[in-house]
């Protein structure tokens, strides 16, 4: 007698085999589980993993702030460089000369003097230890004594400045400037050392630079003739004090004839 396959659900001894649990769909239905060929329920399939999204580029990258001593130390350095920067250009702005004031206005140019022709007046006496206060002649011949008759005053054309001492003979004779005190007190053993440009408007008249104390009892003299033309001459004469007491200066002319002129300019004396 044939036997009877058991019903799927059915265990051989007639008892019921148990079946899996129905699967839910996910909308409160549920679904029959998907179950294998052995009877076994079949593992719902894997989905692939999510990739995470990369970067479109670099400028979409978020930000990283730099912070703690690394951070410090950049930002030591940016202000190091930035006060530099500034530093220098201010010390290179000031290194340049100022430029020079436009002719628009129409000042006129300070003038070059031509050779051997008349410029401004020299430094100032006291700057060199001159001992002559109107040494130049530029305004008058405060100080000085005329010696002889003679017209004394102010000429063009000094050896480098506008003006010196003119002494023009009336008569036939010794003319000359003399300076008295000026050394108010000279002190024994001093050496004075004078010294004046001179020239006359006839060349080779003898010329003397004098040095000399109270009624003549000591002096010092050099004598030179002048030079040709409108060349100056310079005559010095050196002096040292045997009896204290003043000493004047004179620059002297002898034998000029009349209508004729000594010019002096540029008188020093100094002490040593």
């Amino acid at each position: 007698m044939d036997r009877a396959e058991p019903r799927q659900g059915q265990a051989l001894d007639g008892a019921s085999v148990p079946q899996p649990p129905a699967a839910d769909n996910g909308a409160g239905n549920p679904e029959a589980a998907a179950v294998q060929s052995d009877g076994q329920r079949a593992l719902p399939a894997l989905e692939p993993p999510e990739q995470p999204e990369r970067p479109r580029g670099r400028h979409e990258a978020q930000p990283r702030s730099v912070r703690g001593p690394a951070g410090a130390a950049i930002a030591v350095v940016i202000v190091s460089v930035v006060a530099a920067t500034v530093l220098a250009t201010w010390l290179i702005g000031s290194a340049k000369e100022p430029p020079a004031p436009s002719g628009a206005s129409g000042a006129a140019a300070a003038p070059t003097p031509a050779a051997g022709g008349p410029t401004s007046r020299p430094p100032g006496a006291g700057s060199f230890g001159n001992l002559v206060p109107n040494w130049s002649f530029e305004e008058d011949l405060s100080g000085w004594q005329v010696l002889g008759t003679a017209d004394a005053g102010q000429e063009p054309q000094g050896r480098t400045s506008g003006s010196c001492a003119s002494v023009r003979a009336r008569e036939p004779g010794r003319v000359g400037l003399v300076l008295p005190d000026a050394v108010p007190e000279g002190k024994l053993g001093q050496r004075y050392v004078a010294s004046a440009w001179v020239r006359s408007t006839a060349p080779g008249q003898p010329v003397t630079v004098r040095l000399a104390g109270d009624d003549d009892k000591e002096s010092s003299k050099t004598t030179a003739t002048t030079l040709p033309g409108l060349e100056w001459r310079r005559i010095i004469v050196a002096h040292t004090v045997a009896t204290a007491g003043p000493l004047r200066l004179e620059i002297v002319a002898d034998a000029v004839p009349a209508g004729d002129a000594l010019l002096v300019d540029e008188v020093v004396l100094r002490l040593g």
